[in-house]
């Protein structure tokens, strides 16, 4: 796979819901040309100018607003918040590492960056509506750019159906990822994965940016000691009014019980 790895002067960790980014774009343009178009015509009358140019202007602000928060969380606020949640782990840097849902690599090289002789393991189903151009490819790129190849594997794999062997990882990682599993029993299965593949003591931190209480409750009632809510109040006050809430990235942490 490292023959494939293209070369590259910095890392690339994408655009999170590409689909959803174009929307917003797409959508806000629309917005404001309605806005412009009225605000310029001469064939509307005062009250309807002011009805649709105020509807037209809210939407394409708001639409507008939304693609530029979602590029700067793809581009900046996730590199801010991978650095946290990794000082969650009190890393010795011999530890062998799961990234679930590794995408392009973002916390599966940020762990290998705080590895010596451990290993960093991400799998990943690659869908493209998740993420942009993930592929494995592409997460090998971003490990070669940071120098953690030696450190670095990564694997095609369900995170409903694990391919490794009871009480294998010290640490398992995840990021905006089990979200995307829809159905709740799914979610569980991934969960269940999570804890059987980590060892005794292990410690898992799973961010997401939607259902942390339910990852909290099945840690919670599956044995796990620990188990912490990272979050913002303030940034998850502000972000589930502006999505309406449907968006508000934190993170679960737990131990597993020796």
């Amino acid at each position: 796979m490292a023959e494939n790895a293209q070369i590259q002067s910095r890392p690339n960790y994408g655009i999170d819901a590409p689909g959803l980014v174009r929307f917003f774009f797409s959508a806000g343009a629309v917005a404001l040309a309605i806005f412009l178009v009225v605000l310029f015509s001469s064939l509307l009358g005062q009250i309807l100018k002011i009805v649709v140019g105020t509807l037209s202007g809210i939407a394409a602000t708001y639409l507008l607003g939304m693609g530029c928060f979602m590029l700067y969380g793809s581009k900046v606020m996730k590199l801010k918040d991978r650095d946290k949640l990794l000082d969650l782990v009190p890393w010795s840097g011999n530890e062998r590492v799961l990234d679930v849902g590794c995408g392009r690599g973002l916390m599966l090289v940020g762990a290998a960056k705080r590895l010596t002789t451990g290993k960093a393991i991400g799998i990943d189903l690659w869908q493209q509506h998740d993420q942009a151009n993930n592929s494995a490819a592409a997460a090998l790129a971003n490990a070669v750019t940071e120098r953690v190849t030696e450190r670095v594997e990564i694997k095609t794999a369900d995170m409903r159906q694990l391919p490794f062997p009871d009480d294998y990882f010290d640490v398992v990682l995840s990021s905006w990822a089990v979200h995307n599993v829809e159905a709740e029993v799914d979610r569980k299965k991934a969960l269940d994965e999570i804890v059987r593949v980590l060892k005794p003591n292990g410690r898992v931190v799973l961010s997401d940016i939607i259902h942390q209480a339910e990852y909290a409750h099945y840690f919670e009632h599956h044995g796990m000691t620990n188990v912490q809510l990272h979050n913002n109040a303030i940034r998850d006050f502000a972000l589930k009014a502006v999505t309406f809430g449907s968006f508000a990235p934190s993170a679960v942490s737990a131990c597993k019980r020796a």
